[in-house]
């Protein structure tokens, strides 16, 4: 499967299943997050103090850009015709529609966050990290916050605030989530190096370390993901610079395993298959971590691409 590697280092790059590349780098300013439409057109964020999100062509030729409505815009979905776009620094989410030809349509809605928690030099405000979308609900991980805000995507693209969860306990700092087949909801939390589970309505059921070896120093999980029958969660720890994988089970998470990315940063992965697609940012390399058929840990990374800055892996559907 193809893939798109974004990166502090203003260009995102295109390769293929063997990991050559299928076109020149696309150079644009930090393109840290990306994702794909429907018909092929991408679209990067700009994590700068005044962010951007621009729409591209799958041959990479620049549709057109618009302000993000605050600085460090940081992850972007497509959700049908919308774009939502999840402002760090500001705090806030912003919501675009798209024209027939996938370009940036206008921004139709910019919601604000409100709120600190209890790390006084990383929660001193709201800290948007990351928007999932399921169906008409939108759900918001807020690291500043310690939250996640839940919101109605509105058939005119406004964001109607249905409630809030406050993460428990305070000073998590949650960066991202993943929805289990199940209904349950696993957690990331950067801040406190652990993984909550929550039931489908958002009460905390369980809270675990990130990692099975002990830290040296501060760990702070990245990215999360399941494979596809939902057996097996994977965390990506920057400071092991390890991916963990759990065991799904009906009583909870079971830590198995630990291994190294083979790099150092594990800023972001996805699954690839039968593998799982690391993208280690100071090592500015990308690994491979083949996984086993019989029980889901990956095998030793193995490091296909050299990469300025790697920040997101983002497979492309063919």
């Amino acid at each position: 499967m193809p893939v798109l590697i974004g990166s502090y280092a203003d260009q995102y790059s295109t390769y293929d299943d063997d990991f050559e590349p299928l076109a020149p780098p696309v150079r644009t300013p930090a393109p840290s997050f990306l994702a794909v439409g429907s018909t092929g057109i991408r679209y990067a964020v700009a994590e700068l103090e005044g962010g951007q999100v621009s729409a591209f062509t799958p041959g990479g030729e620049l549709i057109n850009t618009l302000p993000t409505g605050g600085g460090s815009p940081c992850h972007v979905v497509v959700a049908g015709d919308r774009l939502l776009v999840a402002n760090y620094a500001a705090g806030s989410v912003a919501v675009f529609a798209l024209r027939p030809d996938g370009g940036l349509d206008r921004r139709t809605d910019l919601a604000q966050h409100a709120g600190a928690s209890v790390v006084a030099d990383r929660q001193e405000g709201p800290h948007a990290h990351q928007v999932t979308v399921r169906g008409s609900m939108v759900h918001v991980v807020d690291l500043g916050m310690d939250a996640i805000v839940h919101y109605r995507l509105m058939p005119e693209g406004r964001l109607e605030h249905v409630r809030t969860t406050t993460v428990q306990p305070l000073g998590s700092g949650p960066r991202h989530l993943v929805f289990h087949p199940d209904g349950r909801v696993f957690v990331a939390n950067e801040l406190a190096s652990t993984v909550s589970t929550y039931t489908s309505g958002f009460e905390l059921l369980d809270v675990k370390p990130s990692c099975l070896v002990q830290p040296v120093g501060d760990n702070f999980p990245s990215e999360l993901a399941l494979s596809p029958d939902g057996r097996r969660l994977y965390v990506a720890n920057r400071g092991n610079d390890t991916i963990t994988t759990f065991s799904v089970e009906a009583e909870g998470l079971l830590p198995i395993d630990e291994v190294s990315t083979g790099g150092t940063w594990p800023r972001h992965f996805a699954m690839l298959g039968a593998s799982l697609c690391v993208a280690n940012q100071h090592s500015g390399t990308v690994a491979l971590l083949e996984l086993d058929p019989e029980n889901g840990v990956p095998h030793p990374a193995r490091v296909v691409l050299e990469h300025p800055s790697p920040s997101a892996v983002i497979p492309i559907d063919r």
